[in-house]
């Protein structure tokens, strides 16, 4: 029986110097790794949306953006969007398999409060992986160098995987567990933080996607409760 392969999609929407070159590599190595490759471009949110919802589904997601704790966006100020809403379209487009890995090839996109966002809108997302400090796109390109090939070549645990960049670069980058992280103080609290109409929009794309709904009504007792038992 032959076996499906994997699907990395690559995202490019930062537009400075040089990322034409690190997602030029990324993409000749994903290749190696027999990964199916799937490469766009998108200028605009309505651009980025409308790739998610080809109805393809990805092992893999890498996006090249400018990153900020709130959201990320392109160059020239066309794409501009939240991170929750960007994990709201995630859910809603169906697009990740289980245990999806996402790569943020954004300055500080290993921020806690981006991948606690990403989490809590999308449950098929298993790991998230970014740098700590703003970084050119030659440290990029070389720090998930490492990561896909003792992902894919030498099939090491993500966390591991990520460990390995700092080793052989200094470079600092993390790797968030959706388990380990979803226990975290800080995630219970950043959740208690979302608007109600930010939930129920959620709530309108975990429908669509036939995923749990939030239980809006009682998830702020629970943050409480947990918050007082640490």
């Amino acid at each position: 029986m032959t076996m499906e392969k994997k699907r990395i999609l690559i995202l490019r929407a930062c537009g400075i110097a040089g990322e034409t070159k690190e997602c030029d590599n990324i993409k000749s190595q994903s290749e190696l790794y027999d990964l199916e490759v799937h490469d766009f471009c998108p200028t605009t949110n309505k651009e980025l949306f409308e790739i998610l919802n080809k109805g393809i589904t990805y092992d893999y997601i890498y996006l090249s953006s400018h990153g900020s704790e709130s959201g990320f966006g392109n160059e020239a100020e066309t794409l501009d969007i939240l991170w929750f809403d960007f994990g709201v379209e995630l859910c809603s487009s169906m697009c990740m398999k289980e245990d999806c890995i996402v790569m943020l090839s954004c300055c500080r996109g290993g921020l806690n409060q981006v991948a606690y966002d990403l989490f809590y809108c999308c449950t098929k997302i298993a790991y998230i992986v970014g740098p700590r400090q703003s970084l050119y796109p030659h440290d990029m390109l070389i720090s998930f160098n490492i990561l896909l090939y003792n992902l894919e070549h030498r099939n090491v645990d993500p966390i591991v995987a990520c460990e390995k960049i700092k080793q052989g670069t200094d470079i600092r980058f993390i790797c968030f567990d959706r388990l380990e992280t979803e226990a975290e103080t800080g995630y219970i609290m950043r959740i208690n933080e979302y608007q109600r109409q930010w939930k129920e929009t959620l709530n309108e794309a975990r429908e669509k996607a036939h995923e749990p709904l939030v239980d809006i009504e009682t998830e702020n007792q629970i943050v409480e409760n947990k918050i007082d038992e640490k």
